[in-house]
């Protein structure tokens, strides 16, 4: 046996049995951002799970003539970089690769497997246009029943057919659409094809992701031949030049990030994936259509390992990454602490406001939205942070109660919320959460994207079995769970900031 061929054994996941060989591997998460290319490698040693952040590069949304565009070229430049950091890093090659990003954008190639233009960003204000003439084609509740995904604009399929609109030519020029984690693997050297967890967040797709939805296709004019096949996660897609696995690990960096919870596929389980997005949800075993989980506003995306991700999409982060950039201020950590020492202004704005939507000027934003509901606003970026923290952890609150009422005898009611993610870095925000939901939270990693990843390649690669993912978590991070009743937050306090939003907000 070579060297390789030795390092490269597969053993049992568990690693139980002394004088068993362990098995050694190392699996690179390519963890793709909206402002960032990320890579962290994944070293497996005798059942942990060690990680290490090798690479990251900045990149950001450019306007192109009027369209907003992603810049493929840096992205790009980015991921080939974090492969030969790791390669240095590890003196050979990793074991294997795999690509997580945002959802919902993606490339257009042609018959020659070029990409037509520079993947247009879910930002991009073109699909305002057409959204009222594609509702009218696919009202909310055929879309709703035949895909499980909550019709948003920045939806794929919202996106294409403002495409197509605006370019019809492009129904002779496209031979295949691919969702952006998959054109990264694509041009890495994987065939043209789409994991399924990703393919949900689309609007195209059949609920669970067995199929394309033929119906959505024939409504937005999108040929279902430009769709590529449908393949599970988990699993090998096909290797670089240079022999490298390339994984896909579920696409989608909230698919991948709940992987990492370590959930059994029958357990249902509350979770917040915190980050630039606040995606709170529940992990269920199969889609959940029914009309009352559409008036929640819940969607249905798969999971890495095949089950269903029931969730909301909330503004998160967004809004302090926006004071900080209007700020000038790269502390983070700073500003945090500043807010826990600064006093509650005592009402909430609500996150998802139109108004927040876009770049520019957010900390007037926020002062002008409480100016204009309660007659007040925050004094100074302190107070502004905290007014932003404890409008998450309301909205959370809000949230919960809406899966919980959805997904009924399914959740115990008493049952923890997990979360992970950006948040997970931050003190304040777990210990509100706690206190505005009422319920104890499990704060994991903030590398909860990186590590599904991870343990996605691990499991397509033979050197851990699924079922044993939840222990080779509980060896690899230290979790901290959170208290209801902490004492940074008052749980009465936020049910009285819940009350005044609902009272300010009403029609």
């Amino acid at each position: 046996m070579t060297s390789t061929d030795e390092h490269r054994q597969i053993m049992s996941p568990s690693g139980a049995g002394e004088g068993q060989q362990k098995a050694e591997f190392h699996a690179l998460a390519l963890d793709l951002g909206s402002s960032s290319v990320r890579a962290v490698l994944g070293s497996y040693r005798q059942g942990v799970v060690s990680t290490e952040e090798v690479f990251r590069l900045h990149h950001q949304a450019v306007d192109d003539h009027g369209t907003l565009t992603w810049d493929l070229e840096r992205i790009m430049d980015g991921v080939r970089r974090s492969i030969a950091m790791a390669t240095q890093r590890l003196g050979r090659a990793p074991d294997s690769i795999g690509i997580d990003t945002w959802g919902v954008d993606y490339g257009l190639l042609d018959a020659q497997g070029e990409l037509l233009h520079a993947p247009r960003a879910y930002r991009d204000r073109r699909m305002a246009r057409w959204a009222a003439d594609l509702d009218r084609a696919l009202p909310e509740g055929t879309a709703w029943q035949e895909t499980g995904i909550l019709p948003q604009q920045i939806n794929t399929v919202y996106q294409l057919y403002a495409d197509l609109r605006q370019e019809p030519d492009l129904i002779g020029r496209v031979d295949r659409f691919l969702p952006l984690p998959d054109l990264v693997a694509h041009l890495l050297g994987a065939p043209a094809q789409s994991g399924r967890a990703i393919a949900s967040t689309t609007g195209l797709a059949s609920p669970g992701a067995r199929g394309w939805a033929a119906r959505v296709l024939q409504a937005a004019g999108i040929p279902e031949e430009w769709m590529p096949p449908l393949v599970d996660d988990a699993t090998v897609a096909g290797t670089t030049p240079e022999g490298i696995s390339i994984v896909r690990p579920g696409g989608h960096d909230t698919a991948c990030a709940v992987h990492a919870l370590g959930l059994a596929g029958d357990e249902v389980r509350l979770f917040i994936s915190s980050g630039s997005w606040s995606l709170i949800g529940a992990a269920v075993p199969s889609p959940i259509l029914d009309g009352a989980a559409l008036r929640a506003g819940l969607t249905n995306e798969v999971r890495t390992d095949g089950g269903i991700r029931l969730l909301r999409n909330l503004t998160g982060f967004w809004l302090l990454q926006e004071c900080q950039r209007s700020w000038n201020e790269p502390d983070t950590g700073a500003l945090v602490e500043a807010a826990g020492e600064s006093a509650s202004l005592g009402v909430v704005i609500d996150p998802d406001d139109e108004l927040f939507a876009s770049p520019g000027d957010m900390p007037d934003k926020i002062a002008d939205w409480c100016r204009l509901h309660y007659k007040i606003a925050p004094e100074g970026p302190a107070q502004t942070v905290r007014l932003i923290l404890e409008s998450l952890a309301c909205a959370h609150a809000a949230y919960a109660q809406g899966l919980q009422d959805v997904v009924g005898d399914q959740l115990d009611p008493a049952a923890p919320i997990h979360l992970v993610g950006g948040g997970a870095r931050n003190s304040l925000l777990p210990a509100m959460t706690a206190a505005a939901c009422h319920r104890r939270v499990i704060v994991g990693t903030p590398e909860a994207s990186a590590l599904g990843n991870i343990l996605a390649q691990l499991e397509a690669a033979g050197v851990l079995d699924p079922s044993a993912r939840g222990e080779v978590l509980r060896r690899s991070i230290r979790s901290v769970e959170v208290d209801a009743s902490g004492a940074i937050a008052d749980p009465g306090a936020f049910d009285a900031m819940r009350e005044r939003l609902l009272n300010a907000t009403a029609d």
